[in-house]
């Protein structure tokens, strides 16, 4: 059963003068939820690709599908609570149909313990970014958009462990090795592309610099995003010990400013 349910959320309660006007915050909200929304075509995939595996497939369908969905549908909801003027599905349906195309299997790792390695990354990198989320919406005084940034982080985590647990049973068959791994995490993250997010700012603010965007995303992430965290858990596949994890650390925090993470 999921842990929360969007529908017990006071949305009614947000002060919309407060934040009505932060045009930032209106983007990256909107963004998020509509990436979060089309989940049903990651999991389409997934299940494909993981066909067969009877302990995966149904938790695929049955609790990580719903769960993004209901990510999607608060943050949908809390759009058009603040900012009722925008034709939220509108603009979704136009980034729906341009992004399904390029969200396909081919994408994929070749192997089901590096893609569940690369979900691993994904989920990390979603965890957090709510997680940022949620210390700006405090930072602004706007508890709802808080409360629902810590249940979504959450439940990210949540998933992340699920993945590693995937990972764990694929990888005693596959033998990565710390190196493997480490490739696997970073060629993930330097594949991971502005490609949604591109397509999902078009639809919202057309004609609008994307650059700009970049820059203000850029000053957020260096306010508000949670680095420890982010190197934390895309270190924990490694099972290094303490000595070598405190080592390497400062240098993976590193390359993810490099990478714009």
């Amino acid at each position: 059963m999921a842990r929360w349910n969007y529908k017990t959320i006071a949305y009614d309660t947000i002060d919309r003068e407060k934040i009505a006007n932060n045009d930032f915050l209106f983007k990256v909200i909107t963004i998020a939820s509509f990436i979060e929304i089309t989940s049903d075509l990651y999991e389409k995939n997934l299940v494909t690709f993981y066909e067969g595996d009877e302990q995966i497939v149904p938790w695929l369908r049955e609790v990580w599908e719903p769960e993004e969905i209901q990510h999607g549908k608060s943050l949908k909801k809390y759009v058009e609570t603040v900012w009722p003027e925008f034709d939220w599905q509108s603009a979704y349906d136009g980034f729906r149909e341009e992004y399904g195309k390029y969200c396909t299997i081919d994408e994929f790792q070749p192997t089901r313990a590096r893609e569940m390695l690369a979900r691993m990354v994904v989920e990390t990198g979603t965890s957090t970014f709510y997680k940022g989320v949620e210390k700006y919406a405090e930072a602004l005084g706007e508890p709802i958009l808080a409360q629902i940034a810590h249940n979504i982080s959450k439940d990210e985590v949540y998933h992340y462990d699920r993945f590693d647990e995937g990972f764990e049973k694929y990888n005693r068959r596959e033998h990565l090795g710390r190196t493997d791994i480490t490739k696997v995490i970073y060629a993930r993250l330097k594949e991971a592309s502005d490609e949604d997010i591109f397509i999902a700012h078009k639809y919202i603010v057309p004609g609008e610099n994307f650059e700009d965007f970049k820059a203000q995303t850029k000053a957020f992430a260096k306010q508000y995003y949670p680095y420890k965290m982010a190197v934390k858990m895309l270190m924990y596949p490694l099972h290094l010990n303490k000595h070598v994890e405190n080592a390497t650390a400062s240098t993976i925090q590193g390359a993810l400013k490099v990478l714009g993470i």
